[in-house]
């Protein structure tokens, strides 16, 4: 098991325990782009059907009551620990969100690569390429080097969390945050992953890397030795998942897919690494139009559901060790159409952790994707 896989597990866990609402407030770019109104010809009975779910469980009589005449859906927690079948379980911790969730249908960015290059802002200055959902900006060799050096130094955990002088973490956010907007990227940016570094930092790692076995062989036919830092060099390097609705976007420090099915997924991510210089290094993968308007409403299924769901994709098996679900958590999954290179159907699915034969979640490393709308397993 990989330390980066635990990381990335125990994330996934907390994800599990928010509410919608609770990721846009944790979202350092608010949800200025939610566009969640509901059509005023909706009657009550269609905003009631929503409540209908099996969310009801653990909930004060009194308080589901009102929550049933106001027609809203309570943001619940259930707590899942049954015996499905024979050798499959369920144990774990289940959120529905409170806000209104939608389907979407929307495409792969395409980039206006002169408008990117001017939102860069470096005056012209480094290589900017894009294909059908990314960019890629990089300002010169060295701002290939030094995004090495802190991708390396976050994994590691070389680099100690802080401020650095020239620009606060809060205002680098921002600085990406103003770059997307004008990109006009579908989706808000989710809580970064930050490296900061300074020139004491820099030379520090680059000791650790130019020693390390996997590295050791590679980087030095690179020039990575030659290195030398400018006395007063700072960067911050931001590592970002997309979300909507607070529900994040399927992206890089998730579980894979686990088959094909002809279900072609998308991971999506923004990576910056700005310095006391200007912006050095920007990638964007999986990027989509914006699909705010191309939305159905989404009545997802609840606990009841998802059992369900296990049951129809394991009730007709014979498990010959224990299945364990002990980490469900909703998030969005585009997937490319069917016949298409640039269509995307970006669906709700609730994502499911196995421990497998006695193993823990992070070493049986067995995740499924069950459509959150229909139950039908995804990946």
């Amino acid at each position: 098991m990989s330390t980066t896989y635990a990381k990335r597990a125990q994330m996934r866990k907390g994800l599990a325990v928010l509410t919608a609402m609770a990721f846009c407030a944790a979202a350092l770019t608010g949800c200025t782009h939610r566009s969640q109104a509901e059509d005023p010809s909706k009657s009550e009975a269609d905003s009631a059907g929503a409540a209908a779910q099996d969310t009801k469980v653990n909930i004060d009589g009194g308080a589901q009551q009102e929550a049933d005449a106001a027609g809203e859906i309570l943001d619940t927690a259930i707590f899942l620990d049954e015996k499905l079948d024979e050798n499959l379980f369920v144990k774990a911790e289940l959120k529905m969100p409170e806000a209104t969730l939608y389907e979407y249908t929307t495409r792969l960015k395409t980039f206006d690569l002169a408008k990117a290059q001017e939102a860069i802002q470096q005056n012209g200055e480094g290589i900017i390429s894009g294909d059908i959902g990314s960019l890629s900006y990089q300002r010169n060799d060295m701002a290939g080097h030094l995004d090495t050096y802190c991708s390396f130094a976050g994994e590691q955990g070389l680099a100690d969390e802080k401020e650095l002088s020239f620009m606060s973490q809060k205002d680098a956010v921002a600085r990406v945050q103003n770059l997307i907007d004008q990109l006009e990227i579908g989706g808000q940016l989710g809580t970064p992953k930050v490296v900061a570094m300074n020139r004491t930092d820099f030379e520090n790692v680059k000791n650790a890397i130019l020693t390390d076995d996997t590295y050791q062989k590679i980087l030095p036919s690179k020039g990575y030795e030659s290195d030398v830092f400018d006395e007063n060099l700072e960067a911050y390097r931001m590592e970002f998942g997309m979300e909507t609705n607070g529900i994040p976007l399927y992206g890089r420090d998730d579980p894979p897919v686990r088959s094909g099915g002809g279900v072609m997924a998308f991971q999506v991510s923004v990576t910056v690494l700005l310095s006391n210089s200007g912006m050095e290094k920007v990638d964007i993968i999986g990027a989509l139009e914006p699909f705010e308007n191309q939305q159905k409403r989404a009545d997802i299924i609840g606990a009841e559901g998802i059992k369900d769901a296990l049951m129809s994709k394991y009730g007709d098996v014979t498990l010959s060790e224990e299945y364990r679900a002990e980490n469900i958590w909703l998030e969005y999954f585009p997937s490319r159409s069917e016949g298409s290179i640039e269509n995307v159907a970006l669906v709700p699915v609730w994502c499911v952790d196995f421990a497998i034969g006695g193993n823990t979640v992070e070493d049986s490393q067995y995740t499924l994707r069950f459509h959150a709308v229909t139950g039908e397993v995804v990946s």
